[in-house]
């Protein structure tokens, strides 16, 4: 399994809830409904990469509070024979329905990821993972690139838009727990958003 791969020993670290959520099989999607309590943007300079990103599934211009969303996790193969984590977050607002999806391509030999974001793809990042004392797991971006269709040419640091995502299972809610920020070295936060969810059927 892809994950327990990528983290080797350090898999069985997880909560055992969270290694259930992670024990994704080939072709068998995880779903999921939540709320997002709290979701906030960055300065109105983003706004531009707000407006197109809303157009790529990647960036958007809304925020808010308790706002519904869908979970979708796919494990597939590309056309190159590549191991991919597809995710797929959509969001409720009160006047629109926006999507972020990015795509994990995994070397299982190498064990290492890297994150497309978008869809099509627009930004590219190494992904590194840690496990939280409390058996969460923590995936941070590292080095980016531009993706412009086939090529990818490497952002300066003072472009880049590192980002960091915190999964883990709540106990006393019988839920899992989600922390998302994205920060700008030099005009800081992009965006960040708190929320809780939990498994449901196929929709």
């Amino acid at each position: 399994m892809i994950y327990e791969t990528l983290l080797g020993a350090k898999f069985k670290e997880l909560h055992p809830k969270m290694q259930e959520r992670y024990s994704l099989r080939f072709d068998e999607p995880f779903y999921a409904r939540g709320v997002m309590h709290h979701m906030e943007r960055g300065s109105s300079l983003f706004q531009p990469v707000y407006q197109l990103g809303k157009y790529r599934r990647f960036l958007f211009p809304e925020s808010g509070q308790n706002i519904p969303f869908t979970l979708k996790n796919t494990y597939t193969q590309n056309s190159r024979g590549e191991h991919v984590v597809h995710f797929e977050r959509t969001f409720t607002f009160p006047n629109a329905i926006r999507t972020f999806h990015s795509a994990m391509v995994v070397d299982l030999q190498g064990r290492t990821a890297r994150d497309y974001l978008g869809k099509p793809a627009i930004i590219s990042a190494d992904l590194q993972f840690h496990i939280t004392h409390d058996g969460g797991l923590i995936t941070q971006s590292g080095a980016q690139k531009l993706v412009t269709g086939p090529a990818e040419f490497a952002l300066p640091r003072f472009l880049e838009g590192r980002g960091s995502a915190i999964e883990g299972y709540d106990v006393k809610k019988d839920t899992y727990t989600i922390e998302v920020s994205t920060y700008n070295s030099v005009l800081g936060k992009i965006v960040a958003y708190i929320g809780e969810f939990s498994p449901c059927e196929p929709f």
